[in-house]
């Protein structure tokens, strides 16, 4: 949950999140017009060292891209003496999350959130993403997301062998990822079990198409990530938002739904018996999240008050 001396937003359902180099804003602004839910703007390995300054001038712009496009604004900073001048870029932009790169252990997470703190301005409580890219990352991933309660939306991801995991691992990239099948549950069970809202895996197999990118999205999605690190394509991206929404048949049984395990929630039980059916309560902050995500895309009405 957001920093409690900020009135941040939330953290939010996200079906879709683009990393991109701050250094080409044509690119960003051809990706953005497919309103992927999260544009992060990544400082670090996609951004050559040459390009850092112009990136770094460029985030204001980009803010306001994202603004338009009704996307999230991440920001990925690099490590060690570049990172001063990544956070002191990105204070005041309204930056949602901020994307810390080759994670290993806690310490790292909470560090991070120290020195963020310091910064000051609108970074002050900013929403963390520890990103998972050594082994090592995966071993402690519970360690991790319990390091901080602004960790909001860590995951597993697949990559290449050009990728900090892909080389380390020397795994062989396949079309539908089987490779990291158990890296991204792994990280998946350590993240849930810290209570982390909204993880993202995903990532890129060896298939680059569209229907490629949508079935290793639902893989995902059925693993029980909420989103995905997707590709910088703008046909991809549409694709991937439309099969990781929710459909019109599941909002209207979840708008029936959800009313009816509150009420029972409020007696106390933990259990509903509807429609001989059981439920388990426990499944409620995920129907709740569903349904808020149906609601921020217009395809259901407000909750009454």
């Amino acid at each position: 949950m957001p920093h409690p001396e900020t009135s941040r937003p939330a953290p939010q359902w996200v079906r879709t999140l683009v990393y991109l180099g701050g250094h080409d804003l044509a690119k960003v602004e051809a990706v953005a017009a497919s309103e992927p839910d999260a544009l992060c703007v990544d400082l670090e390995d996609s951004t050559p060292l040459a390009a850092k300054d112009d990136a770094r001038a460029n985030l204001a712009a980009i803010a306001d891209i994202a603004r338009a496009a009704r996307s999230l604004l991440f920001v990925r900073v690099n490590g060690g003496a570049l990172e001063a001048d990544d956070l002191a870029a990105s204070e005041g932009l309204g930056v949602h999350c901020l994307n810390i790169p080759k994670v290993e252990d806690g310490r790292a997470v909470s560090d991070f959130v120290a020195r963020v703190a310091d910064v000051g301005g609108d970074l002050a409580g900013v929403l963390v993403r520890p990103v998972i890219e050594t082994p090592l990352g995966v071993i402690g991933a519970y360690e991790i997301a319990s390091a901080s309660a602004l960790v909001a939306y860590m995951g597993g991801v697949e990559g290449g062998i050009y990728g900090d995991l892909g080389g380390a691992l020397g795994y062989q990239q396949t079309d539908d990822g089987v490779e990291t099948h158990y890296l991204r549950s792994k990280v998946l069970m350590d993240v849930r079990a810290a209570r982390v809202p909204f993880p993202i895996g995903g990532g890129t197999t060896a298939r680059r198409d569209v229907e490629g990118a949508v079935d290793f999205a639902r893989r995902n999605r059925a693993l029980g990530y909420s989103g995905v690190h997707c590709a910088a394509d703008p046909d991809i991206v549409r694709a991937v938002n439309e099969a990781l929404t929710p459909t019109t048949d599941e909002l209207e049984h979840l708008s029936s739904l959800v009313p009816r395990l509150e009420e029972v929630e409020k007696t106390g039980d933990h259990v509903a018996h509807l429609d001989g059916r059981v439920y388990d309560l426990v499944a409620l902050d995920r129907l709740r999240e569903q349904l808020e995500l149906g609601r921020r895309l217009g395809l259901v009405g407000e909750a009454p008050r």
